[in-house]
């Protein structure tokens, strides 16, 4: 069952937000869990409340600090260089869009200039006087054009 979206949760009371960001932590962490294990990658999640001096920390402390030391002792070409940002992914994605717009135009035109009567009437006279011959639609009382039923069988 989808869960009502808060438009403005600032009109709710203090007991009613705490409630709700208590949901919101336990549904992110199962979801960082299943992230691990489908992935198999070390995950973990830190979370600062106002208010509260101590963070929550998941899936335990020294796993965050451990997981977040790590990530700081890489050098920061390393660590920019995997970094995705939301813009960089969307813009690929309208790339891509794009360039299927652009494959799609073309052929497009393609079909257009196959139905132009200039080209038709041009691939048409082709046959004429170039060597290349039309073919026949009957020939020797067989009809060539099948069209589900044969001649000889009515």
């Amino acid at each position: 069952m989808a869960t009502k979206r808060l438009r403005d949760s600032r009109n709710y009371s203090e007991n009613v937000r705490n409630s709700i960001l208590d949901r919101r932590e336990i549904s992110l962490f199962k979801k960082a869990e299943e992230l691990s294990i489908l992935c198999d990658v070390e995950a973990a999640i830190i979370i600062f409340r106002p208010g509260k001096i101590q963070p929550i920390a998941w899936k335990s402390a020294s796993l965050a600090q451990d997981v977040l030391t790590r990530y700081l002792s890489f050098l920061e070409f390393k660590r920019l260089d995997k970094l995705v940002t939301h813009e960089d992914y969307l813009q690929k994605l309208v790339d891509k869009k794009e360039e299927q717009i652009t494959k799609l135009q073309k052929m497009n035109e393609m079909e257009e200039s196959f139905n132009d009567p200039w080209f038709i009437q041009s691939i048409a006279t082709l046959g004429d006087g170039s060597g290349i011959e039309s073919t026949p639609k009957e020939g020797n009382g067989v009809n060539v054009e099948y069209d589900g039923h044969s001649k000889d069988l009515d």
